[in-house]
């Protein structure tokens, strides 16, 4: 598989690693919704060995309910996403199986969500470049998530 900033383009990624293997960078998994850490999520059982919790992190973005999952975008307009960060071991395994559940489409179809690789800040304050699924869809009748937390947001949904 060949790494990208995008699924399918042929840039590589570039930003500072926290150590590299083998001489090359160490490839990270950001989560924002139904794959974190602390959510019980089965599919995450197929992946588990491959993915080792670095610690949480944020992005630059904006949340929305999509219904039973967030959605999150990109943004510059100073909101933040909090989210754990993974460092894949076998990431052709490890993304195969989460495009797939991302319901990323390889025929060219459009995707609800595209992985990208983006610049996450870890709580320590150092950045590394991690895989990010982010929102593609209209999200013109989306609810935005005002938490920067999804797993803190759902706490508060249930409560009401």
């Amino acid at each position: 598989m060949t790494k990208s900033d995008t699924v399918g383009s042929q840039k590589r990624g570039s930003g500072r690693q926290l150590k590299e293997r083998n001489g090359r960078p160490n490839d990270y998994l950001f989560v924002y919704g139904t794959l974190r850490k602390d959510y019980d999520l089965k599919l995450k059982n197929k992946v588990s060995d491959d993915l080792h919790y670095v610690g949480q992190g944020k992005v630059g973005a904006s949340m929305y309910d999509i219904g039973r999952y967030p959605g999150a975008v990109r943004s510059s307009a100073g909101d933040e996403v909090i989210g754990d960060v993974f460092l894949i071991t076998d990431v052709e395994r490890v993304l195969k199986v989460l495009d797939k559940y991302e319901g990323i489409n390889t025929d060219g179809r459009p995707s609800e969500f595209v992985r990208k690789r983006s610049r996450i800040r870890l709580r320590n304050g150092k950045e590394v470049m991690a895989w990010v699924y982010w929102y593609e869809f209209d999200l013109s009748k989306k609810v935005k998530i005002k938490q920067k937390n999804y797993l803190n947001y759902l706490k508060n949904k249930s409560s009401h």
